[in-house]
């Protein structure tokens, strides 16, 4: 496995100490990308190789770095990008759009919320190195739970010799480790020290770290508290060292004054492996690594009476030192030795290799959701390591409750293509980090969505918007089937249709609460198509004398009216022949009950396609009317369907009005009841 990481530059840090331990494991498996540094010779010789990129500027001049990290992505064979700070995520996010390399990113710090920092929680994976900064992703950037890994971060103890309290007695240096920022809280350190010089003048402080040069007033502010508190002869600031260890080994205690959240702190975890008692404020991850009076001591942040006062119990209690520190080594042996974080982040490497989120559009009409069936299955057995999402209308989600091949389902208002909502959709589903996006809708809302999600791939066919698209598909000049015209999508994601048949699952529905169904046989008849298409409907009055051959012929026979709330005032006029033969549900059914209803029935008799597909994928036999729209775009082959079409001149010319509706009318109902005795057989 060859990870690619990516930061602003090699120089010292946590974030760089980290790419240096991983480069010194993974030696040639490991390639960097980084604006340079004094680190980056320690990391070529530790078998890692490096890419000198303008990967730190915050400025539009790091665009043109997004070619060039792609080419060498291309080049090393990559098959993980990991970025570690903002500028370079942004660059290698966009790197691996259209690339099969998945991106992940480790969020270092509690970032500002604002658009820049967005990009850090995009990665497929998000390592968080404490539970602080997990919460901090999770409210502040909309990262999902089931996106962010927690991996501490380490300490190398072959690196650190563990030293008992007894010999620290001979050790005068307290230490604290840590740029010099006013989130350190610096000041407070040392007027709490003056406190502490007063009941012990040998002690010394020792301030390690360097001053950013937009941080230098800050830096001759603590100097001057330094000169004001008369401590020049105590206070000790030595800017960079590389000697952490040799400077833990000779010191008394270590204190951490910040006063901010803190990501992690790796200089407490080290001076837990050196038996170095530490003393910490209340902040971020320190509180989380530290448990008070038991390896350490914990402090009110910006108090310097609080400090002095757990410096003081270090000082003047041996007792508690030695235990805070053989807990503290026994802690970091089991939670943040180095074999053990490294083998965490391998895991999350398989994972993120392995694991793939699949976003599929199918959002309307309900017969073409229904006919997305077979394709979901396809997908998400033939990615069965996969999370697969499906975008659809609110009133179809409660179709998919109990799916086996969808994980999650997002549902959407019927005003969904509106601009505004296309970009609040698109900016949460960006979130969700999608490896894939299928877009079986393909109209230009969707192809939208598609595009503004940013996905790593996206498919679907090139008409209207589909040059959006990552990957095209070109449209057939000659008509195909729903599921043919699916499939070629699918292909192109590497994913085959190999069982097209429209099979539901075990979906657990409930009948309507006002009619329970017997035993007794039943026929369903489907009132009326959408408001949209009336040229689909069939006339009233043959429905009737259909009904009045069906109860002539079957007098046991009981009919079953469906059709949403537009179809009720009709249906009541038919209820009227047979009132204890005729069961009229138009109105009366959720989506989950149609389904519940429809398995009662041994004939479907409809002109909408949308519940023919249900039917047919429940294994009833189906009579389908067609007149204005042409059935082999439409449906599935099928032993259930049977279709029944009257071709005139003007046949399938998908008008949704007509004057004379013909093509509909010349279906005769003595010719569906001859389909229903073929069908029952004379006997019923």
């Amino acid at each position: 496995m060859r990870v690619l990481q990516i930061l602003p530059k090699m120089n010292i840090g946590g974030v760089e100490k980290g790419v240096l331990d991983f480069s010194s494991y993974f030696k040639s498996d490991m390639v960097v990308v980084s604006g340079g540094g004094r680190w980056v010779k320690k990391l070529e010789e530790a078998g890692a190789k490096h890419y000198t990129l303008s990967v730190y500027r915050k400025s539009p001049v790091s665009i043109f770095s997004i070619g060039k990290l792609r080419r060498i992505i291309k080049e090393e064979k990559v098959d993980i990008v990991h970025a570690r700070s903002r500028v370079p995520a942004w660059i290698a996010f966009f790197a691996t759009r259209g690339l099969d390399v998945p991106f992940m990113t480790t969020a270092h710090g509690a970032y500002s919320v604002h658009n820049f920092s967005e990009v850090m929680g995009w990665g497929k994976f998000v390592i968080c190195p404490s539970k602080s900064i997990i919460r901090h992703m999770m409210d502040n950037f909309g990262v999902r739970e089931n996106k962010v890994r927690l991996v501490p971060r380490w300490v190398d103890l072959d690196k650190f010799t563990f030293k008992p309290q007894t010999d620290r007695r001979l050790c005068n240096s307290i230490l604290s480790i840590g740029r010099i920022s006013p989130s350190k809280g610096y000041e407070y350190l040392i007027e709490a020290f003056r406190k502490i010089a007063r009941h012990n003048p040998y002690l010394t402080l020792t301030i390690v770290g360097e001053a950013e040069p937009s941080k230098t007033k800050y830096f001759q502010y603590l100097k001057s508290l330094v000169t004001r508190y008369a401590l020049n002869y105590q206070v000790r600031f030595l800017g960079y060292r590389e000697d952490v260890n040799e400077l833990l080994d000779t010191a008394f205690a270590l204190v951490i004054p910040s006063v901010v959240e803190e990501a992690f702190g790796r200089v407490v975890v080290e001076a837990f492996a050196a038996g170095v008692p530490v003393v910490a404020t209340r902040m971020g991850a320190l509180e989380e690594i530290i448990e008070h009076r038991q390896d350490g001591i914990l402090v009110f942040p910006r108090n310097a009476d609080s400090l002095a006062e757990g410096l003081l119990e270090i000082v003047n209690n041996p007792p508690l030192a030695q235990k805070l520190i053989e807990n503290a080594r026994r802690k970091v042996e089991t939670l943040y030795s180095f074999s053990h974080c490294v083998r965490e982040v391998e895991k999350v490497y398989r994972e993120v290799v392995r694991h793939k989120r699949i976003l599929v559009m199918k959002i309307s009409s309900l017969g073409d959701v229904i006919l997305s069936i077979p394709s979901l299955k396809a997908i998400k057995e033939q990615c069965p390591d996969s999370e697969l999402v499906l975008l659809t209308l609110k009133k179809y989600s409660s179709l998919f409750y109990g799916c086996p091949y969808v994980d999650r389902v997002i549902g959407l208002d019927a005003d969904y293509k509106r601009l505004r909502n296309i970009v609040q959709l698109s900016r949460s589903l960006r979130r969700e980090s999608f490896d894939y996006v299928i877009d079986l809708q393909n109209n230009r809302a969707s192809h939208l969505i598609a595009f503004l999600t940013l996905p790593q791939k996206s498919f679907g066919y090139s008409r209207k918007w589909g040059r959006l698209l990552t990957h095209k598909v070109p449209v057939s000049k000659k008509s195909v089937s729903p599921l043919e015209s699916q499939e070629k999508i699918l292909n192109a994601a590497g994913i085959v249709l190999t069982d097209k048949r429209l099979r539901l699952w075990d979906m657990n529905v409930s009948q309507p609460q006002k009619w329970e169904f017997s035993d007794e046989a039943c026929i369903g008849i489907n009132m009326s198509a959408s408001v949209k298409w009336q040229t689909k409907n069939w006339p009233l009055a043959h429905t009737k004398k259909l009904i009045e051959l069906i109860l002539r012929e079957f007098p046991k026979m009981k009919v079953v009216l469906l059709g949403d709330e537009h179809s009720v005032a009709e249906s009541k006029l038919l209820e009227k022949i047979a009132p204890h033969s005729v069961i009229n549900l138009c109105g009366k059914t959720t989506l989950g009950e149609l389904v519940g209803v429809l398995a009662h029935v041994k004939i479907f008799i409809t002109q909408d396609t949308a519940p023919l597909h249900l039917a047919c994928a429940l294994g009833i036999k189906v009579i389908a009317l067609f007149g204005p729209t042409d059935p082999d775009r439409h449906t599935v082959k099928s032993d259930y369907l049977h279709l029944v079409v009257r071709k005139i001149p003007c046949s399938f010319c998908y008008k949704p009005v007509c004057k004379d509706n013909v093509c509909m009318t010349k279906i005769t109902p003595q010719e569906i009841m001859m389909r229903i005795q073929s069908i029952l057989g004379k006997s019923g």
